[in-house]
């Protein structure tokens, strides 16, 4: 599995998780801190996009 090539810093994955989870929380979803974490460990590149895509996939079940 390939690693996101444009990973960025953690303090740019916090900034944009914020950014996101707020707007999300916003429109009525649920942004827990595990999902919060999950996506920074993809943003980071400490996982794969195929395992992020794996996730959303269990998640939902789709």
């Amino acid at each position: 599995m390939t690693k996101l090539v444009n990973r960025v810093s953690r303090e740019q994955a916090n900034h944009a998780i914020s950014r996101a989870s707020h707007s999300l929380v916003t429109e009525g979803f649920d942004v827990t801190n595990e999902d919060e974490n999950f996506v920074r460990s993809v943003l980071t590149g400490e996982r794969t996009e195929a395992q992020f895509h794996q996730a959303i996939k269990r998640k939902f079940d789709v």
